[in-house]
């Protein structure tokens, strides 16, 4: 069924004119059209003008089944949240009152909870248990407006416990409109059962666990935490290389702790992200720069644990390609809504508006290997959009804290629609 979107105030397409990804100045392009319409069933079929439609249709090359007022509210592409850890078991609701008391995150890790206390939490629950509370999480975030989510295992490290976790992602896709990927992230931290012979733990991994989750065909990427106090960067090597073999996308967890090398690693490797970035060097931008890994930057994760924000305008001056993701995980950064992060990533890391949209859509897209279908909104791709309740997109940014989506539409299906005020 063919719907046609009209009177839409404000359209930004973010569009990317067959360009996977963009950098650099092209971040602030957005294509917007004012007094705009848009022709979709599950894929886009036509955008222009309203008159121009009715004058189309009356020539017979234009029909639609349906027609919905957009109220000259604005419209942009459905956000792509390409990093988070939100299924999980159990609250860490004391670890945040202790950093509020001055505990760094290493230092409560290094007391047994961090990771460590998820992990218990996620090995003792149910599949069903971890759907329950997947669940709730998951609509919040479809409301603010992600229509496609990447989620983590990581909080099982054991074989049992992380195939369930990668279970339960495939069940939640089933369950929910959401576009959902699954990323293998066995290497969250070393298990307290392996902390002398972290060799082994290593060895589980690459032996028993990529291969389990290759053979049911459960992740499309495997992630590293390589960092001080984690995976080293010859283990990460070691990880990520063998998942590459198993025909695994590759993700790193890199410089979010201290400059380790780690950005280095996801280029020299072909990573497809690089995510955090808070300590990256120079040399590991330049690296990023060269081979096109796009820099996902975690603004919210800062934020929640008083560190450093990553360095998105020498990012963006060096050309590297930058997305922007929640982190949404029950430690450093409990947060679904992508606004919020849109809004993080403007006023202290001073992205522009325009740079923050395309962060958020395409290049989070591409970071997902999903832009040629989603991203921007251009014709032949899929309909997943947001109507917001603004006349421009950056208020989004300015007038922070609350939801600004009315409706939510995937795949042309209008999926979530706010009370009217």
């Amino acid at each position: 069924m063919a719907t046609l979107l009209y009177n839409i105030g404000q359209l930004v397409t973010v569009a990317a004119e067959g360009q996977p990804v963009k950098a650099g100045e092209a971040m602030q392009e957005l294509g917007i059209r004012s007094d705009a319409a848009m022709l979709f069933a599950e894929r886009i079929l036509w955008i222009g003008t309203l008159e121009e439609a009715r004058a189309l249709q009356g020539q017979g090359k234009l029909h639609w089944d349906t027609a919905v007022d957009a109220k000259g509210r604005v419209v942009v592409p459905g956000f792509v949240d390409s990093h988070t850890h939100a299924l999980f078991a159990g609250s860490r609701l004391q670890e945040f009152l202790l950093r509020l008391r001055g505990y760094s995150y290493q230092q409560i890790a290094a007391a047994g909870g961090g990771i460590w206390a998820t992990v218990q939490a996620v090995r003792a629950a149910s599949l069903e248990q971890l759907l329950q509370a997947a669940q709730p999480l998951l609509q919040s975030a479809l409301h603010h407006g992600t229509t496609t989510i990447e989620i983590k295992s990581g909080y099982g490290l054991d074989l049992e416990s992380e195939l369930k976790m990668l279970r339960a992602i495939q069940e939640l896709r089933r369950m929910l409109p959401l576009r959902i990927v699954a990323t293998f992230l066995g290497a969250h931290a070393i298990p307290p059962e392996y902390a002398t012979q972290r060799h082994r733990y290593v060895e589980l991994l690459c032996k028993e666990m990529i291969p389990a989750v290759a053979a049911e065909g459960l992740a499309e990427y495997c992630d590293v935490f390589a960092d001080e106090g984690y995976f080293t960067l010859h283990e990460a090597e070691q990880i990520l290389s063998t998942a590459q073999q198993y025909g695994l996308g590759l993700r790193l967890h890199a410089d979010e702790l201290s400059p380790f090398g780690a950005a280095e690693l996801a280029a020299r490797l072909g990573a497809r992200s690089a995510d955090h970035l808070l300590y990256i060097s120079d040399a590991g931008i330049e690296a990023l720069r060269r081979s096109g890994t796009i820099a996902t930057l975690l603004p919210g994760t800062a934020y929640t644990l008083g560190l450093p924000y990553a360095p998105a305008r020498r990012l963006i001056a060096a050309g590297v390609p930058v997305a922007l993701a929640t982190d949404c995980n029950p430690g450093s950064c409990l947060c679904e809504n992508m606004q919020m992060v849109l809004s993080l990533a403007c006023q202290q890391m001073r992205m522009l508006p325009a740079e923050a949209l395309t962060a958020a859509t395409l290049n989070g897209a591409a970071a997902l290997d999903r832009s040629a279908e989603l991203g921007s909104l251009e014709v032949g791709k899929l309909a997943d959009f947001l109507v917001l309740r603004l006349s421009d997109f950056a208020e989004m940014v300015y007038h922070f804290g609350v939801n600004h989506v009315a409706e939510v539409w995937i795949g042309g299906e209008r999926v979530w629609s706010a009370p009217e005020l």
